[in-house]
């Protein structure tokens, strides 16, 4: 599913490590005019100042677009500039407890996410799809660019 991500924030030319866990956490998006931005990631039920109306996680199956609950909300596909991603292995008898595997991106891979606008916030899902025979039952959908 995506449980972390390190990025180049490059307003300060420095490599960031984020995790969903964190509340508020912060990720960089580019949008669809090409422009980057920092936006929070996904929602916890700690969050301050929850969106009731939004889905609490960080992540949405691709399948799930056309449903009422995103639609309404005019979801615009973002690309989010991970350099890798972590996740952790739900096979691990210690999980989740277990330490996080981290998945190295290739320069042209980024991976596809969404972006809410609510108000003032802006809030960005990972898009998740089905995958087999690997260390979870979903991965994060990841486009690649020129």
């Amino acid at each position: 599913m995506c449980c972390g991500g390190i990025y180049l924030d490059i307003t300060t030319g420095k490599t960031v490590k984020v995790f969903f866990p964190i509340p508020n956490a912060l990720i960089p998006i580019i949008d669809q005019s090409g422009m980057y931005q920092i936006c929070q990631w996904g929602q916890r039920e700690t969050d301050k100042d929850l969106i009731k109306d939004l889905p609490v996680g960080g992540w949405t199956r691709i399948e799930s677009l056309e449903k009422t609950y995103w639609t309404k909300h005019n979801p615009k596909k973002v690309l989010i500039p991970f350099k890798s991603f972590f996740e952790k292995d739900k096979n691990d008898p210690s999980y989740p407890k277990n330490k996080s595997t981290e998945f190295k991106l290739e320069e042209c891979q980024l991976i596809q996410g969404i972006l809410i606008e609510h108000l003032s916030k802006k809030i960005v899902y990972v898009l998740t799809k089905q995958i087999e025979n690997w260390i979870c039952d979903r991965y994060p959908v990841i486009v690649k660019v020129d």
